[in-house]
Formats: C-alpha cells, structure tokens, sequence
C-alpha cells in the first residue's frame, strides 16, 4: 500500500493531474486482465498435467483399442490423420514385429506417434522427425513437446527431431541416437511431394535392417495439397519388394498405407 501510495505521489509531482487519472483509472483494470492471465496459464497449466497423466496412465497392447484411445482423446487432441481400417492393419504387422529401433517421418497431431509407442516393447528407441510449419500439416508446437514425451513407456527412449528430414544434419543425428543400430520399421508420411517421399526413403533405407519394414501413408491419388505425390512413386518401387497395401475402398480420394518387407 506504502508502495502505491508513493508512486502516486510521484506521477502527480512529475506528470500532472491528467496523467494521474488516467493511471489510476487503467490500474484496476490492469490488474484484473493480469489476474484473468494469471489464472488461464493456471488452467492451461493444470490441463497440460491432466493430459499428460491420462496419456502415462492408458495401457493396452490391443492395437484397435490403441488406435480408439488416440482417435477419441479429448476430442482429437492427438487424432491420427488415419483412416482407422487401414492403419490398424498395419499396428497389427508392427506388433508382430515387435520392433526395438523405430522411426516416424511426419508426426504432426502425434497420433501415430502415441501408437507406435504403446504398442512398442518396453525398451523400444523411436525417433520422430518432423519439419516445424511443414507444407504437408507438420509442425506441432513446442509446448506439445513435454505432451508427445508422456506416450512413452517407463524404459522407452523418444526423441522428437523438429528437423528438416532432407537434411544431411538430420541424417546424421539420426545415425548418432542409432548408435551402430538398424531401424526394424521405419513410417514415412512427410513431404508427400513425388521428390520429397523419394529422398526420404533413399536417405533412410539403408538404415533399415533386413527383415525390417518400411510403411508408407498416402498411397492413393487424391489432391495434391493433401496426398501429393507418394502413389507416383510407390508404384514405382513396390514391386521390387515383398509389398502389401491397406486400402478401405478402392473408390477413396487419397490415404492408403503400402508396406515394402526389406
């Protein structure tokens, strides 16, 4: 009070009256906007708690339960750009996979993402990549950082590259979590122009073992701001593996998952 009072004085001194009304209108009012700030980084604060709490506390290696938790969380917060036929399909191979060393190009909502870690053994590596402001809907925020390393089992170990994938850095960062490891499975929903997807699976297929699996989202022509280019060229290399696809319906615009068996 000692306080407001000496400032007072001070702005009637040295700036007038006028000036002192106007502040002392504005003060009350500028309190109560920083109390009202206050308490919504409060709440936001505790929401990000509460999420990051449920998202720990979810167990279940049912890969279409998986799948209905990430679909359903708090109305899409993390929902996978998936058609959930599809890509069920394909947690189904990863499961029998049971892969170790795992890598996603293209996180985006982090629906995936949430997948691959549930269903991953408990010392699983998985490694995300993900361009910030990405033509293709990548990007998520920063403060959906600390919420993405919640997927995690207890002995897991995430690590969330906000990287260009195109980049020799990025590769060798990559290189450097594996440690002299190979991916077992490697999920490529990045840069889905016909350039992009290519570069993407000549830079990190060599790192994938034999007997590993490569998966690729998006195989079916739709509209080029969404599907782009990845049909153009998963028709081109398909059938030099053992390949399967997830398609619902023939007749869908864009989506589709091809896996190639390396």
């Amino acid at each position: 009070m000692k306080n407001l009072i000496k400032r007072s004085i001070f702005v009637l001194k040295n700036y007038g009256l006028k000036l002192f009304l106007i502040k002392a209108v504005k003060w009350p009012i500028n309190r109560i906007n920083l109390l009202k700030q206050k308490l919504k980084e409060n709440r936001a604060r505790k929401k990000s708690q509460e999420v990051i709490q449920k998202l720990k506390q979810f167990n279940s290696n049912n890969p279409k339960e998986t799948f209905d938790f990430s679909w359903n969380f708090y109305s899409g917060f993390i929902r996978p750009m998936q058609i959930k036929e599809e890509f069920v399909e394909l947690l189904k191979i990863f499961q029998e996979l049971n892969p170790q060393y795992i890598m996603e190009i293209g996180t985006a909502n982090g629906g995936t993402l949430f997948c691959f870690c549930k269903l991953a053994r408990n010392d699983a590596t998985i490694i995300s990549i993900d361009l910030p402001e990405g033509p293709f809907g990548g990007g998520y925020p920063e403060w959906k950082i600390p919420i993405y390393q919640a997927f995690t089992k207890e002995n897991q170990k995430l690590y969330l590259l906000r990287e260009d994938s195109h980049k020799q850095e990025t590769l060798e960062k990559v290189k450097e979590i594996l440690n002299g490891n190979q991916l077992d499975f490697l999920f490529i929903d990045g840069d889905h122009s016909y350039e992009g997807v290519k570069k993407d699976f000549e830079m990190y297929s060599p790192l994938v073992r034999k007997g590993g699996i490569i998966a690729f989202h998006d195989i079916v022509f739709g509209p080029p701001e969404y599907a782009g280019e990845v049909v153009k060229f998963w028709e081109e290399i398909k059938n030099k593996f053992f390949y399967k696809e997830f398609i619902k319906n023939k007749k869908q615009i864009g989506c589709g998952i091809g896996i190639v068996f390396m």
